[in-house]
């Protein structure tokens, strides 16, 4: 079965085509497309198999398009393997469905705090506001660790406070002892 591709019109997905129907798209070397065997979206004019179609709409040779001469580094982050498989998770596929949105504790975050410790619950408040902006850019596991570190820190807070509290609770029993003590003299 041949490659089903989308290509992006703004922010609407629009396909699936054929390469050949992809082929007399009104697409330009900059519109990012994308297929199966891609990671992630890529400009059209990376693709080996649409080199013919930017030459011909009147460059002279692909390898003389002002496109070549100055191309940006795609996928940085990917493997250097051509096995570009997204069974382990949704990242390339628009069409498999994202996970709900972790929780980002920030109410917890911010009553530790206030009420708790401070410099503990700021750390939980910087990591669940990041729960929200890494969620949107699709960094599933990413808003999912902010998340937990979020919570983490938020709850790091409230047992500090605690601890504080029982050994300020202590450190008065152990004074008002003393003192009762040392007036029975």
């Amino acid at each position: 079965m041949d490659k089903e591709y989308y290509y992006l019109n703004g922010d609407t997905k629009v396909g699936p085509f054929s390469l050949d129907a992809l082929k007399s798209a009104p697409i330009n070397p900059d519109t990012l497309v994308w297929n199966s065997s891609l990671p992630d979206w890529v400009a059209a004019r990376t693709l080996p198999e649409l080199q013919d179609v930017f030459a011909a709409a009147g460059n002279t040779s692909a390898s003389s398009s002002n496109y070549d001469q100055r191309e940006p580094k795609y996928n940085t982050h990917a493997a250097s393997s051509t096995d570009y498989s997204t069974s382990g998770g949704t990242f390339g596929d628009p069409n498999m469905p994202k996970p709900p949105m972790p929780d980002n504790y920030l109410v917890w975050a911010i009553l530790s705090t206030v009420l708790c410790c401070m410099p503990l619950g700021i750390v939980s408040i910087i990591n669940s506001t990041k729960v929200s902006s890494a969620y949107a850019l699709g960094d599933y596991v990413g808003a999912d660790n902010a998340s937990k570190n979020a919570k983490k820190w938020a709850m790091w807070s409230a047992i500090a406070a605690g601890v504080v509290w029982l050994l300020y609770v202590i450190f008065l029993i152990i004074i008002g002892v003393g003192a009762a003590m040392s007036s029975d003299v």
